[in-house]
């Protein structure tokens, strides 16, 4: 019966979708079911078409209807994927396995990774039809969680309060973001909302008589002034909006909050060509102006200014509507038909261009996707140059109205900046087929924009393309730049755990540490003790923290490894002019120079010696100028210094090392080290015109080994 009800809604709705493929898309759900109840008794196959029945509010195509059917059955049933896409295309299967990814987003306590979920939800999610039939999923359970264990309803409420309602909202979807809202109000302050609800119930009455009443007023003000197809509505603030008023205000009493209900004045879309028209929408609110009292600081323009969502419409909060029945200050919007259905669902309303009710066609892919990639390119110079956007979002949102000299000052601005003419084209072809707009933040513009009016049921969204979200085995969420691997993972978790690391585990799965994370993965990096770094990690690292500790770590070796090579060269020196050996707190560098020296500016001195910056033998010079070395018994001169032909890299013996061929170094000339691809270390001297061309980030610090 409740399919039937649902069929039954769709035929009256939405005509377009092919109901065969909705019956089919049940019945094998159904079978897949069978004898599976939920937490309440009943069938389960009920949760899936609830779900498919929200969805119908949000403009879904065939594909996601079917999705929504099915998307349990691959978690809860044994049927596979692969079932799937043999039954019903690889699109719906794609929708399913959207579904199954997006199960990882669970939150267990109060988490101040909310945002980073909410972000990686949206990350994962790629087509927004997998969003929409999360939200609807997360809807009908919130309705039915009354039948769940009382242990799991907080994290169920939270989860949903911190994750899905938010994201309902930043999508504009207000209609499942506010009733999401109120559940979750009733499940974690049941107490505030059971005494909040008491409360309101006693103001209901009231506040719905002078609803009413104001709903009246206005709608015969606006036929007396001939206003046609208008449609007065009025509509109660929800329980959690209060509450957050309440909360905000710091007080118990539903008396200090005055606009317990609002009042919205819908009228008809008009156009002017391709462009919307607003100038009737600004004309009922000077009339309603001429009439009422406005509040000073009541009026906002979300038409001129919309929120980050796409929300639009004009707010201002009046005096003198209520009459004799209240004298409270009433709070009216003003909207477009197209605005009213924005706000309630949000991006959501845009794929009513895919579905062909609005605009002239389609717009070719090509040309769509060349409208996307112009586009970031804008909002990309925008944010490196914000003094530009008045004439940029001139040239974008009103083309036509510029002249002609504007316009390519403008374009020869945009070229300058690393616009290609092919951008400037894709801009310009598309202002034939839709009408373009630079919303305060941009991404969300581009998110509907991808799917507007694309020749195939594949809208995109990626808010953050830049950014991927993995999680650690305790389902900490790490977020990473976009082609980073298991080595920047490890360093964002701590850099122990990078220094440490012999291997890294995608979920349950040993990877190579250049193996591309993608979104939701869970990663595992397995340590050891006396495990260290290998600098060939550091041109592997796509983020420039990771390379950073790499480069720390090792710097921190090569300044010891340096240290002591330089001790052993000046000891040597030292011997050479027969006397005693560096002590631990080098006192004989404690005025060198002239300079009183601190150990740290010491033990820099050896460092340069190791580094070969400074000569051994100048520097036991600059202490003993008047000495020279001395003889041995056997009456021999003890030369103050000998190589080997033995390299020491960062201080260490035995590593791989080759000496290269361009620049043929021999001791003692003062050479570098740097690490290949094939992990040897090829040595050059340190003034080989080849270390220009190679990565500054590989070399490492080398000297000769000297005699004993």
């Amino acid at each position: 019966m409740i399919y039937s009800a649902l069929r039954s809604e769709v035929l009256e709705l939405r005509p377009d979708l092919d109901i065969g493929l909705l019956d089919k898309a049940y019945a094998f759900a159904e079978k897949a079911h069978k004898g599976q109840k939920r937490y309440s008794g009943e069938p389960y196959i009920i949760h899936p078409v609830e779900v498919a029945h929200i969805l119908l509010t949000l403009n879904p195509d065939v594909a996601a209807m079917q999705a929504a059917l099915l998307h349990d059955v691959t978690e809860d049933t044994s049927v596979k994927l692969a079932e799937i896409e043999k039954n019903f295309g690889t699109e719906v299967a794609g929708l399913v396995k959207g579904m199954e990814k997006l199960a990882v987003v669970k939150l267990r306590t109060e988490d101040p990774q909310e945002e980073k979920w909410r972000k990686m939800f949206l990350a994962m999610a790629r087509d927004i039809r997998i969003v929409f039939i999360k939200l609807a999923d997360r809807l009908h359970n919130m309705r039915t969680l009354h039948h769940v264990p009382l242990q799991k309803q907080q994290r169920i409420a939270r989860e949903t309060l911190g994750v899905h309602a938010a994201i309902a909202s930043h999508l504009g979807i207000y209609q499942i973001k506010s009733e999401l809202e109120d559940l979750c109000f009733q499940y974690l302050y049941p107490e505030d909302h059971k005494e909040l609800s008491g409360k309101l119930a006693s103001y209901r009455e009231r506040s719905e008589g002078c609803m009413a009443f104001a709903t009246s007023q206005l709608e015969q003000l606006l036929v007396r002034e001939g206003m046609e197809e208008i449609q007065v509505q009025g509509r109660m603030k929800h329980l959690w909006s209060i509450y957050q008023k309440l909360q905000k205000k710091d007080v118990r009493n539903l008396e200090a909050i005055y606009d317990l209900f609002a009042v919205r004045v819908i009228l008809p879309d008009n156009f002017d060509g391709d462009k919307e028209d607003y100038a009737h929408l600004y004309s009922v609110l000077g009339l309603l102006h001429g009439e009422y009292l406005p509040l000073q600081d009541r009026f906002k323009d979300y038409i001129a200014a919309p929120k980050a969502n796409g929300y639009r419409s004009l707010h201002s909060t009046m005096l003198g509507l209520g009459g004799d029945l209240y004298d409270e200050p009433t709070e009216v919007q003003i909207r477009t038909r197209s605005m009213h259905k924005e706000a309630e669902i949000g991006i959501a309303s845009h794929w009513s261009y895919k579905l062909g009710k609005k605009g002239k066609g389609k717009t070719h892919v090509k040309l769509q996707q060349g409208l996307q990639r112009a586009l970031q390119k804008v909002h990309a110079l925008l944010e490196r140059g914000p003094d530009l956007e008045p004439c940029v979002r001139e040239w974008v949102e009103r083309f036509q109205y510029l002249a002609t000299e504007d316009r390519k000052q403008v374009e020869k601005l945009l070229l300058e900046n690393g616009f290609k003419e092919t951008d400037l084209d894709a801009i310009r072809k598309s202002r034939g087929q839709q009408v373009l707009s630079l919303q305060p933040n941009i991404d969300e513009q581009l998110a509907w924009l991808r799917g507007l009016a694309a020749p195939s049921p594949q809208p995109e969204i990626n808010l953050y393309p830049d950014r991927i979200f993995v999680l650690t085995p305790n389902k900490k969420v790490i977020e990473l730049q976009t082609g980073s691997n298991p080595i920047d993972f490890a360093y964002a978790v701590h850099t122990e755990v990078g220094n440490k690391m012999v291997n890294a585990k995608v979920n349950g799965r040993i990877v190579p540490f250049d193996y591309e994370l993608q979104n939701g993965e869970v990663v595992e990096i397995v340590t050891r003790s006396n495990a260290r770094p290998n600098r060939y990690w550091s041109s592997l690292a796509k983020t420039s923290s990771a390379r950073g500790k790499i480069k720390n770590w090792f710097n921190k070796q090569d300044k010891e490894g340096n240290t002591a090579a330089g001790r052993e060269m000046v000891n040597k020196e030292l011997q050479a002019l027969g006397k005693a050996p560096l002590d631990d707190k080098l006192s004989l560098f404690k005025n060198y120079g002239g300079k009183s020296r601190k150990l740290p500016e010491r033990e820099q001195l050896l460092e340069n010696v190791g580094l070969g910056n400074v000569s051994p033998f100048q520097l036991v010079k600059t202490l003993f100028p008047n000495e020279t070395a001395q003889e041995k018994k056997s009456g021999e001169i003890v030369i103050p210094t000998e190589y080997m032909e033995e390299v020491l890299v960062t201080g260490e013996e035995n590593l791989p090392v080759v000496l290269s061929a361009c620049c043929k170094p021999r001791p003692p000339c003062l050479i570098v080290g740097y690490v290949t691809r094939d992990q040897f270390i090829r040595i050059h001297k340190k003034n080989c015109r080849e270390l220009a061309d190679l990565d500054e980030a590989r070399f490492v610090s080398s000297h000769w080994k000297t005699k004993v």
